[in-house]
């Protein structure tokens, strides 16, 4: 598996006043330079990137694997905008659909409350309040058929813009960009003030590819035995920096390991079958922050065998917006442990959001290794509903907003190959509703607990519980118990939703023992 490790790198100096930071930070701006420029004539003008590298090499005095990362970089970030584009186009094109079916019941209402309008008299005690919802449906309507339109353009301008092959990106980021034009509101003294982090956006960081075949896995960055990073200065900068920049004392916090592992070398074949020696890649990215340099190394390290099982039992997790609800199960299905771990999603940062996932993930998975189980979370996608929450009202959107559900499968998926902890996703039909009337009450679970439990069952594929006929709460007029449990658990769910609040269901649960 590919892993990427940071470290900050220190500033000394070289010779006649010149420091490393000052390489850095002058490579990195003409390494940005070349880079659009390399856009506007692979991208813009259309000419082929291939035929282009004898021009960077001899013009701009760069060698051969410095154009190759400066290549890749600008490939990855073009790829990243069209795989975004196609992104945005779904998401358009779902907030239409959704929207036109919005507008077409809500048409329908005002023609109705027109219709009635005509029929009573204006002196009638309901009159005023009929033409008031009347007037509030015409407004509304009327802002959503403008919003409809506004995305109906988007989508046009996106579509043209892929039948172009058109390529719109801006170095340096939108947002900063159009800072400079509300100077004032983001607390710029001046021009000038923005246009230098305008420029320090532009030019923060740069690429060193590297790859099996060269000297501790790349020609450009050398880390060596030592741990001293020696980069070669490109050929623009020799005559004022010198051929090499070394960094001594470059240590890893995170990760040393497994960059010393790349530095050892195993005995391979070429193509042709001659035997050579090989290293593992490492890459390189050089970003300035505020305290200085940093750079990531990207290595690939070693996935370790899958340690856990389901003979014993599972572990089902329950994301829910704020905490996650983790309950183990035997294997016969019955639950033996249940816990709650709390994962604050609301006004918070994105990079904290991850941060505490990442906490309550590592304490869940190294439970699993402990008791050496599978671990079992529910295949959802809200994209899809999250397109629809301006539609929605503010509560719902306040809670599926706060679900940060790609980000948890994200991490659970890579911290499960580090720790060989395997995770299986489930089918999420009715877990919540079967773990709630089935298991709740009977073992002491609260809802989400409930709902753990019954996506930890799903891992052992037991038949379909059958709904509790004797419970408290009602069932649909028509519900007919010889059908399948599985089609007698979506009627009645769908009749649950529609006539019980969430907090009055539970109550009632918890006494229908």
């Amino acid at each position: 598996m590919i892993q990427t490790y940071q470290t900050k790198l220190i500033n000394f100096s070289l010779h006649d006043g010149l420091s490393s930071y000052m390489y850095l930070h002058e490579y990195a701006e003409y390494f940005s330079r070349l880079e659009r420029k390399l856009f506007v004539q692979s991208h813009i003008k259309g000419v082929p990137a291939s035929s282009l590298k004898k021009t960077f090499l001899t013009q701009s005095r760069i060698t051969a694997r410095q154009f190759n990362s400066l290549r890749m970089q600008l490939d990855g970030k073009v790829s990243s905008f069209i795989e975004k584009r196609k992104l945005e186009l779904r998401e358009l094109e779902s907030k239409t659909v959704y929207l036109q079916k919005i507008l077409a019941k809500k048409t329908t209402q005002k023609d109705q409350l027109h219709q009635k309008l005509k029929e009573i008299p204006q002196t009638h005690s309901s009159f005023s309040k009929k033409i008031k919802k009347f007037r509030n449906l015409k407004f509304y309507l009327h802002q959503k058929k403008r919003r409809l339109r506004n995305l109906q353009h988007k989508i046009e301008k996106l579509k043209l813009d892929e039948s172009n092959n058109k390529i719109r990106i801006c170095f340096g980021s939108k947002k900063l960009f159009h800072k400079q034009f509300y100077l004032k509101e983001n607390q710029y003294k001046d021009h000038q003030e923005w246009r230098t982090d305008w420029l320090e956006a532009r030019s923060g960081q740069f690429l060193v590819i590297g790859s099996k075949d060269e000297t501790l896995g790349n020609q450009t960055a050398t880390y060596d035995l030592k741990n001293t990073l020696r980069l070669r200065v490109a050929n623009y900068f020799v005559d004022k920096y010198g051929k090499y920049v070394e960094f001594p004392e470059v240590n890893f916090p995170y990760g040393q390991e497994w960059l010393d592992k790349a530095k050892v070398p195993h005995m391979g074949h070429t193509r042709s079958g001659r035997p050579q020696k090989y290293y593992s890649s490492i890459t390189y990215r050089f970003i300035k922050q505020k305290k200085g340099w940093y750079v990531n190394a990207t290595v690939e390290r070693e996935t370790p065998n899958v340690g856990t099982s389901n003979i014993n039992g599972l572990i089902g997790i329950d994301v829910n917006a704020g905490f996650l609800s983790v309950c183990e199960i035997d294997r016969f299905g019955n639950p033996i442990k249940h816990w709650n771990i709390q994962v604050p999603m609301y006004s918070r940062r994105k990079e904290q959001i991850l941060a505490s996932i990442s906490n309550a993930l590592k304490e869940i998975l190294d439970y699993a290794v402990l008791v050496q189980k599978d671990v079992q979370i529910e295949k959802l996608d809200f994209s899809k509903k999250k397109t629809q929450l301006r539609e929605k009202g503010t509560a719902y959107a306040r809670m599926l907003s706060g679900f940060a559900y790609s980000s948890f499968q994200q991490l659970i998926k890579g911290k499960a190959k580090k720790t060989g902890v395997k995770i299986k996703r489930v089918n999420p039909a009715y877990t919540s509703q079967i773990g709630q009337m089935k298991f709740m009450a009977r073992y002491g679970l609260s809802s989400h607990e409930a709902a753990a439990c019954m996506i930890a069952r799903k891992g052992y594929y037991f038949k379909t519980e059958k709904p509790k006929y004797d419970t408290i709460l009602s069932f649909p007029k028509n519900f007919d118990k010889h059908q399948s449990n599985f089609s007698n658990w979506r009627s009645l769910t769908n009749h649950i939703k529609k006539h019980y609040l969430f907090k009055d269901k539970i109550e009632l649960l918890k006494a229908d023992r």
